[in-house]
């Protein structure tokens, strides 16, 4: 086995590999099967590492481990380790010594590209893909929020996987988190919408005014809530207990309107 960086459309398989040579392809299909179908995102937390985030089925699970299994058997410089990491989820780490980086390198190239070489199929981006239930927990948001802002049009609407499902991409999580506080901060959707808008024009345009402006209603919301609190706190110390009788007292805090004049009999 050379140190050389294979290329992209090669098989990825060493030539040191135990493996019959006709018995590659097979290998490969299934590599590329499991790639396409189960692999909801993917990272690189080192140059000797690959982590492969899959849909974890029991009947996934169980094929992924048999296809590791049988790697580690014929490719000894790969070690395997999967683990669940949810009811819906499990992760396949791929670990390569630093002399065979190039492999992983490969490998990597070909879960990017959806389980084809560069050129062919759907190239995915370098970004990792969340399904919806994932951005929706990463998020602290239901599913049926995700839908509700696509048709607002504060979210994109999301690509398919080759099985169907909604994906997103990573930085979702970061609009959806803009988008919660900025209802926190008492900003309407619509308005959280045009600020979006505005950033994708220019970074923070927009926001300074729009925030000054919101500052100017929120107090004049607290100057009114002042005014009500206290209001109820007076009527709560006076003793008022039924309001028909409170509205014809001249006593009770409560703001009733004066009664109209009663007009003169004809």
């Amino acid at each position: 086995m050379t140190d050389e960086r294979p290329a992209a459309d090669d098989a990825w398989v060493p030539e040191s590999c135990s493996l019959p040579t006709a018995e590659r392809p097979v290998r490969l299909a299934e590599f590329d099967s499991l790639f396409a179908e189960a692999v909801r995102w993917f990272d690189r937390p080192s140059a000797q590492r690959l982590r492969l985030h899959l849909t974890g089925t029991e009947q996934a699970e169980r094929s992924v481990r048999d296809l590791a299994a049988r790697e580690s058997a014929c490719c000894s410089f790969f070690t395997f380790e999967v683990t669940r990491s949810g009811p819906d989820a499990v992760t396949m780490e791929a670990r390569v010594p630093a002399s065979h980086v190039g492999i992983l390198d490969a490998l990597t190239e070909r879960v990017r590209s959806g389980g084809t070489p560069t050129g062919g199929g759907t190239p995915a981006p370098d970004a990792p893909w969340l399904r919806s239930g994932q951005l929706a927990t990463a998020a602290g948001v239901n599913p049926q929020t995700l839908r509700y802002y696509e048709r607002r049009g504060l979210l994109s609407a999301p690509r398919r996987s080759p099985g169907g499902h909604r994906l997103y991409p990573a930085d979702a999580v970061t609009r959806l988190r803009v988008i919660k506080t900025a209802q926190r901060l008492g900003f309407t959707l619509g308005e959280v919408a045009d600020l979006l808008d505005a950033g994708r024009h220019e970074p923070g345009a927009g926001l300074p005014a729009r925030a000054r402006a919101k500052l100017a209603e929120v107090e004049r919301r607290l100057v009114d809530l002042t005014a009500v609190r206290d209001t109820l706190r007076a009527a709560v110390e006076a003793g008022c207990d039924d309001l028909v009788d409170c509205a014809g007292t001249s006593w009770c805090p409560l703001p009733f309107p004066d009664p109209p004049p009663i007009p003169a009999a004809r």
